[in-house]
C-alpha cells in the first residue's frame, strides 16, 4: 500500500441542495481498501434516515455545530470535538439540531466503495429520481439498509 494525500480543494463534492454537501476526502482505492473518509456539511434540521452498514464500522468526528445522534436506540448530543463509533450492523442516524450548518467527518472501515453509493444517490437526484424506494435499492446494492425515518 502507498501513502495517500488528498488536498481539500481537489476533493470531489456532491451537493444535495437544502440538505447535505458531501465531500469525498479519501476513497478505498486510495487507501488500499483500509478505509474511506468523507465530510458532510449538514443544513439545520437535516440528517439521514436510520440505517445500518452491514459490513463496515463507521466513526464520526463532529467538527462544527450541534448534532443529535442515535446509536442502537440510544440518543447522544454531540458538539464540536466529539467522536462517535458505530460498529457494523448497528442502527444509527444523526441530525443537525443547531441553527447553522454543521460539519462532520466520518470514516468507513473497511472501505467498500461507499463513494459509489453516494455518487449513485447524487446521479438519481440529478434525474429527479431519488425516491425513498430508489435510495433503498441503491443502499442495498452497497450492503447498507435504511430501517427507519430520520430523527
Amino acid at each position: 500500500m502507498t501513502p495517500a494525500v488528498s488536498p481539500y480543494s481537489n476533493n470531489e463534492t456532491l451537493d444535495f441542495p437544502g440538505a447535505i454537501t458531501l465531500r469525498i476526502l479519501l476513497t478505498g482505492d486510495q487507501t488500499g481498501g483500509t478505509m474511506e473518509v468523507f465530510e458532510d456539511i449538514v443544513q439545520p434540521g437535516v440528517g439521514p434516515g436510520r440505517h445500518i452498514h452491514h459490513n463496515q464500522d463507521e466513526t464520526f468526528f463532529f467538527l462544527e455545530g450541534t448534532f443529535d445522534v442515535e446509536i442502537d436506540g440510544e440518543m447522544h448530543r454531540m458538539i464540536s470535538g466529539d467522536v462517535a463509533f458505530v460498529p457494523r450492523g448497528t442502527v444509527h442516524a444523526f441530525k443537525n439540531v443547531g441553527d447553522t450548518p454543521g460539519r462532520l467527518h466520518y470514516v468507513f472501515s473497511p472501505a467498500l466503495q461507499a463513494e459509489a453509493m453516494f455518487r449513485a444517490f447524487h446521479a438519481a437526484l440529478s434525474k429527479d429520481a431519488l425516491t425513498p424506494d430508489e435510495m433503498a435499492r441503491i443502499a442495498k446494492a452497497h450492503c447498507q439498509e435504511f430501517v427507519g425515518p430520520p430523527l
